[in-house]
């Protein structure tokens, strides 16, 4: 009995994280096709280049903050960027993040690709295990 309520706990666990992966591939495709951007542009940034200036980047970073809830209509949401960052991080990245926000930007495509510019510079370790592309 003990092992089969150990199976569906484990089974679950699965299904779960296959489902947040699915949900991450999602936002990633919704965002491509949103902002039209190419893929010339998604490598530069896996590879943490930030030193671009194309405004379809841009609005896809934005995109894919807005539907991870962590950027709202016009900013964003610290504590709910907070709150998808481990515990260990977390007062660093408050810092960072307080600070990133006082940037200039022209509009919210670049607010938000300013603001990560800025977060993945200061904290480049997170970028690898942020799945943006």
């Amino acid at each position: 009995m003990k092992s089969a309520l150990n199976i569906t706990k484990f089974s679950l666990i699965i299904v779960m994280t296959i489902a947040m992966i699915g949900t991450d591939a999602d936002i990633r495709r919704e965002c491509r096709k949103e902002s039209g951007v190419s893929w010339k542009s998604l490598k530069k940034l896996k590879a943490a280049d930030f030193n671009q200036n194309d405004p379809k980047l841009k609005c896809y970073v934005k995109c894919f903050m807005q539907k991870n809830g962590i950027f709202g209509d016009k900013d964003v949401d610290i504590e709910k960027t907070i709150k998808h960052l481990p515990s260990s991080i977390q007062a660093a990245s408050k810092k960072t993040l307080l600070r990133c926000k006082k940037l200039p930007s022209t509009d919210l495509c670049d607010r938000a690709f300013q603001l990560a510019k800025c977060y993945f510079k200061a904290q480049p370790e997170v970028l690898k295990s942020v799945s943006m592309v």
